[in-house]
């Protein structure tokens, strides 16, 4: 477990693995920092690109994202960044990377017209004081993925999922890591780690088949993974891979375009009619037909009374006949009963 001990005002100490490393806290320039390819967070951005990007590429792949002009304006708004940044004693950046890129786009906007003298100002001082941690040069790199994991897993700073998903898998694939110590390391269940590692290899093997699928689509195979058992059910087992190539066709065909959608799609494959309607039209088409056959699926109130007659027909012996001797249930059934009733002669409802 890690635990921090602070010594003095500028140095700190965690412990990973009973070893005390220390940590240099300091204020860099924008310009001693460069960023690390390898991150997490930035390789899944041009995830089938052999060639190591360069920084003017790491920049362009980071800033393009809306997320990172939406920090650019917080930091500005705050006036710094509040949160040191993780580097190596040369300024490589192990944790940090959105950060320091807006930090640079915001050097390259000081030439810009259209920032005022006061905003210039602003920006001077927070690319000239960034907050940071340094880490010792002996870290060992299972020790950097502990300390990320702790920070941005099981941490106060998550990662979105798919970024959490990829350090998992680096951490099983290259740091040498079990499913049971990472479960341990980021105090997770193993089920929880086997869910992401399985969803993060069927999006790399979705992304390598598909030149134009986006990383964005890993929400899909995260809800695939947890809807496994009921889409085997359904005539349709996501552990084959023929099968996982038809819903990424309906995902590239645009039949399917929400992750969420997934969690319907057991009970549109059960029925022909649904399921050719989601081939051909899509969910919306498909999913309106289930719901005239099944009105439980779109409507709370009918899947309250759908649960209400499952329980009906399923009542322990015991209860069934026990109702009789027990006043208060006796009340609830012919309460439930009349207004049953009432419902079918208001509307006129007969079988």
């Amino acid at each position: 477990m890690n635990n921090m001990i602070k010594s003095d005002q500028n140095l700190e100490e965690i412990t990973i693995f009973e070893r005390t490393i220390q940590l240099r806290n300091e204020i860099r320039n924008v310009d001693e920092l460069t960023l690390d390819p390898t991150n997490p967070r930035i390789s899944h951005e041009y995830p089938r690109e052999e060639a190591t990007p360069s920084q003017k590429q790491l920049i362009e792949y980071i800033w393009k994202t809306d997320a990172s002009k939406k920090l650019y304006r917080s930091i500005l708004r705050s006036k710094g960044i509040q949160n040191p940044i993780y580097i190596k004693n040369d300024g490589l950046v192990v944790e940090g990377n959105r950060r320091i890129v807006v930090c640079k786009i915001m050097k390259q906007n000081l030439a810009s017209s259209k920032i005022n003298d006061q905003e210039k100002e602003v920006i001077r001082k927070i690319i000239q004081s960034i907050p940071v941690k340094v880490l010792p040069d002996d870290i060992s790199q299972v020790e950097i993925d502990i300390l990320l994991a702790r920070e941005h897993i099981s941490g106060k700073n998550p990662w979105r999922a798919l970024n959490q998903a990829e350090h998992i898998w680096r951490m099983n694939n290259y740091g040498g890591f079990t499913v049971l110590s990472i479960a341990e390391t980021i105090e997770r269940s193993r089920p929880w780690v086997d869910q992401k590692l399985k969803a993060f290899e069927w999006t790399r093997a979705y992304l390598k088949r598909n030149g134009k699928a986006e990383v964005s689509d890993f929400s899909y195979f995260e809800e695939m993974v947890k809807k496994s058992t009921a889409l085997k059910k359904a005539g349709l087992d996501v552990d084959l891979d023929e099968n996982r190539k038809y819903v990424e066709n309906l995902i590239k065909g645009k039949k399917l375009t929400h992750a969420i959608q997934i969690r319907k799609l057991p009970n549109i494959l059960k029925d022909d009619e649904s399921k050719k309607a989601l081939e051909d039209e899509g969910y919306e088409k498909a999913f309106a037909v289930v719901m005239l056959k099944d009105p439980s699926m779109g409507s709370r109130t009918f899947k309250k009374l759908n649960d209400a007659l499952d329980a009906l027909n399923t009542m322990p012996r015991n209860e069934y006949f026990g109702i009789v001797k027990n006043p208060a249930q006796i009340e609830l059934v012919l309460k439930l009963a009349k207004e049953l009733s009432n419902l079918t002669k208001e509307l006129d409802i007969s079988s």
